[in-house]
């Protein structure tokens, strides 16, 4: 499980991170019609996002897994498109990759139920899968989905 779990946390950090960046870039950056209700809703997904990532890491190093600098890389993409709803669809992009990585990495853990302290890294998981959702929501909501 050692392999599985190192790699699957590296991604969920990794995933997390990117979702951090676009939607801060976004929120600092976006133009547009609904400019002012897309720059409150994109502080509102960093802030939420920007919050789980301390427990996360922390959580992690329980299980003496330690990120690299590679995690907090970033996503490497360039943006040149600053239209709320096109920073809204990119954010909520971020914010499903997160959800889907965070899934897996759950079902992972399932299978290692009788650890205490898988049990309540699950529960971790799972709060931050359910923050993610509600972002998701409000993101689809924003453009209409």
């Amino acid at each position: 499980m050692e392999e599985k779990f190192s790699f699957y946390a590296g991604k969920t950090i990794k995933a997390l991170n990117d979702a951090i960046i676009v939607s801060r870039l976004s929120h600092w950056n976006v133009r547009g019609s609904n400019f002012y209700e897309s720059h409150l809703l994109f502080e509102r997904v960093y802030n939420d996002l920007s919050e789980l990532m301390d427990g996360l890491v922390e959580s992690l190093r329980a299980f003496q897994y330690s990120s690299d600098f590679d995690s907090f890389s970033g996503p490497g993409i360039s943006m040149k498109n600053y239209d709320c709803h096109f920073l809204a669809e990119l954010t909520l992009d971020h914010l499903m990759s997160l959800s889907a990585t965070v899934a897996l990495f759950y079902n992972l853990l399932n299978e290692f139920e009788e650890d205490p302290r898988i049990v309540a890294f699950t529960n971790h998981l799972q709060n931050i899968s359910d923050k993610v959702l509600a972002d998701q929501y409000l993101l689809q909501g924003f453009l209409g989905m």
